[in-house]
Protein backbone atom coordinates (compact mmCIF):
# COMPACT_ATOMS: atom_id res chain seq x y z
CA UNK A 1 0.00 0.00 0.00
CA UNK A 2 1.39 3.49 -0.78
CA UNK A 3 2.75 5.58 1.85
CA UNK A 4 -0.63 8.65 2.33
CA UNK A 5 0.08 11.83 1.24
CA UNK A 6 1.12 14.40 3.05
CA UNK A 7 -1.61 17.32 2.59
CA UNK A 8 -1.11 20.64 4.06
CA UNK A 9 -4.34 22.50 5.89
CA UNK A 10 -5.00 25.84 5.39
CA UNK A 11 -8.02 28.31 5.92
CA UNK A 12 -8.62 31.34 4.92
CA UNK A 13 -11.40 34.15 5.41
CA UNK A 14 -13.86 36.79 3.47
CA UNK A 15 -13.75 39.60 6.19
CA UNK A 16 -16.62 41.43 5.86
CA UNK A 17 -17.43 45.14 6.64
CA UNK A 18 -20.70 46.48 4.96
CA UNK A 19 -20.37 45.45 1.20
CA UNK A 20 -16.51 45.28 1.02
CA UNK A 21 -14.29 42.28 1.49
CA UNK A 22 -10.70 42.74 3.11
CA UNK A 23 -7.46 41.69 0.48
CA UNK A 24 -4.11 41.78 1.27
CA UNK A 25 -2.05 42.78 -1.90
CA UNK A 26 1.28 41.11 -2.95
CA UNK A 27 3.86 41.48 -5.09
CA UNK A 28 6.27 38.02 -5.55
CA UNK A 29 7.58 36.12 -8.02
CA UNK A 30 3.86 35.44 -9.25
CA UNK A 31 3.41 39.16 -9.73
CA UNK A 32 1.18 41.58 -8.22
CA UNK A 33 -2.21 39.26 -6.91
CA UNK A 34 -4.45 39.37 -4.07
CA UNK A 35 -5.17 36.76 -1.46
CA UNK A 36 -7.79 36.62 1.23
CA UNK A 37 -6.25 36.32 5.02
CA UNK A 38 -5.32 33.30 6.57
CA UNK A 39 -2.75 30.66 6.17
CA UNK A 40 -2.07 27.08 7.75
CA UNK A 41 -3.66 25.77 10.42
CA UNK A 42 -1.79 24.03 12.89
CA UNK A 43 -1.98 20.31 14.12
CA UNK A 44 -4.71 20.07 17.03
CA UNK A 45 -6.28 23.36 16.23
CA UNK A 46 -9.94 23.92 15.13
CA UNK A 47 -10.41 25.14 11.55
CA UNK A 48 -12.67 28.15 13.20
CA UNK A 49 -9.57 29.04 15.91
CA UNK A 50 -6.89 28.61 13.43
CA UNK A 51 -8.72 31.45 10.61
CA UNK A 52 -9.43 33.58 13.41
CA UNK A 53 -5.66 33.69 14.66
CA UNK A 54 -4.33 33.74 11.48
CA UNK A 55 -6.66 36.98 10.05
CA UNK A 56 -5.26 38.39 13.65
CA UNK A 57 -1.76 37.73 12.78
CA UNK A 58 -1.90 39.10 9.30
CA UNK A 59 -4.04 42.05 9.52
CA UNK A 60 -4.55 42.67 13.45
CA UNK A 61 -8.03 42.48 13.21
CA UNK A 62 -10.12 40.22 15.71
CA UNK A 63 -13.27 38.30 14.26
CA UNK A 64 -15.89 35.87 13.95
CA UNK A 65 -15.88 33.10 12.00
CA UNK A 66 -19.31 32.86 10.85
CA UNK A 67 -19.62 30.00 8.10
CA UNK A 68 -17.65 27.61 5.56
CA UNK A 69 -17.91 29.03 2.50
CA UNK A 70 -15.98 26.81 0.01
CA UNK A 71 -13.05 24.33 0.17
CA UNK A 72 -10.53 24.65 -2.63
CA UNK A 73 -8.07 21.59 -3.05
CA UNK A 74 -4.46 21.48 -4.99
CA UNK A 75 -3.04 18.12 -6.40
CA UNK A 76 0.63 18.92 -7.62
CA UNK A 77 0.16 15.82 -10.53
CA UNK A 78 -3.43 17.61 -11.59
CA UNK A 79 -2.20 21.47 -12.06
CA UNK A 80 1.54 19.85 -13.22
CA UNK A 81 2.84 21.35 -9.79
CA UNK A 82 2.26 24.89 -10.51
CA UNK A 83 1.67 25.79 -6.95
CA UNK A 84 4.32 23.50 -5.51
CA UNK A 85 4.72 19.79 -4.84
CA UNK A 86 2.54 19.53 -2.07
CA UNK A 87 -1.32 18.66 -1.40
CA UNK A 88 -3.29 21.40 -0.04
CA UNK A 89 -6.71 22.07 1.60
CA UNK A 90 -8.07 25.19 1.93
CA UNK A 91 -11.11 26.10 4.20
CA UNK A 92 -12.54 29.84 3.35
CA UNK A 93 -14.91 31.12 5.78
CA UNK A 94 -17.08 34.38 5.87
CA UNK A 95 -16.02 36.06 8.91
CA UNK A 96 -17.19 39.50 10.68
CA UNK A 97 -14.51 41.99 12.54
CA UNK A 98 -15.23 42.37 16.07
CA UNK A 99 -14.63 45.85 16.36
CA UNK A 100 -14.08 48.57 13.90
CA UNK A 101 -9.88 48.77 13.99
CA UNK A 102 -8.43 49.25 10.48
CA UNK A 103 -6.09 46.22 9.63
CA UNK A 104 -2.09 46.73 10.46
CA UNK A 105 0.91 44.89 8.71
CA UNK A 106 2.41 42.12 11.23
CA UNK A 107 5.47 42.44 12.49
CA UNK A 108 7.70 40.67 11.39
CA UNK A 109 6.58 41.94 7.87
CA UNK A 110 6.33 39.40 5.22
CA UNK A 111 8.76 41.37 2.66
CA UNK A 112 5.83 40.37 -0.26
CA UNK A 113 3.18 41.72 1.45
CA UNK A 114 2.56 45.11 0.33
CA UNK A 115 -0.61 46.38 1.75
CA UNK A 116 -4.39 46.12 1.87
CA UNK A 117 -7.59 46.75 0.27
CA UNK A 118 -11.79 47.10 1.27
CA UNK A 119 -12.73 45.57 -1.98
CA UNK A 120 -16.99 46.21 -2.66
CA UNK A 121 -18.23 42.50 -3.69
CA UNK A 122 -19.15 44.14 -6.74
CA UNK A 123 -15.87 44.85 -7.91
CA UNK A 124 -14.37 41.12 -6.77
CA UNK A 125 -14.47 39.90 -10.17
CA UNK A 126 -12.04 41.96 -11.34
CA UNK A 127 -9.28 41.15 -8.98
CA UNK A 128 -6.35 38.92 -9.55
CA UNK A 129 -7.17 36.46 -6.40
CA UNK A 130 -4.38 33.53 -6.05
CA UNK A 131 -5.51 30.81 -5.86
CA UNK A 132 -7.95 31.60 -8.17
CA UNK A 133 -10.63 32.12 -6.18
CA UNK A 134 -12.64 35.47 -7.33
CA UNK A 135 -15.83 33.50 -9.06
CA UNK A 136 -16.48 30.60 -6.21
CA UNK A 137 -16.03 33.68 -3.48
CA UNK A 138 -18.86 35.83 -5.17
CA UNK A 139 -20.84 33.01 -5.94
CA UNK A 140 -20.41 31.87 -2.26
CA UNK A 141 -21.20 35.29 -0.90
CA UNK A 142 -24.35 35.08 -2.83
CA UNK A 143 -25.67 32.10 -0.96
CA UNK A 144 -27.68 32.24 2.43
CA UNK A 145 -27.77 28.88 3.60
CA UNK A 146 -27.13 27.32 6.44
CA UNK A 147 -23.46 26.80 8.14
CA UNK A 148 -22.02 23.71 5.84
CA UNK A 149 -19.09 22.76 8.26
CA UNK A 150 -20.02 20.24 10.91
CA UNK A 151 -17.48 20.65 12.95
CA UNK A 152 -18.53 18.16 15.98
CA UNK A 153 -18.08 14.42 15.50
Amino acid sequence: MPPLPRISVSVKAAVMRADHVLLLSYDDAAGFHYNLPGGKAREGECLRDAVCRKVTEETGLRVRARRLLFVVEYVPEVWQGEFGDVQKAQFNFLADPLDDAAPRMPHPPDPDHVGFEWVPVTALASKYLLPRVAPHLLDALGQDRSDCLVDRW
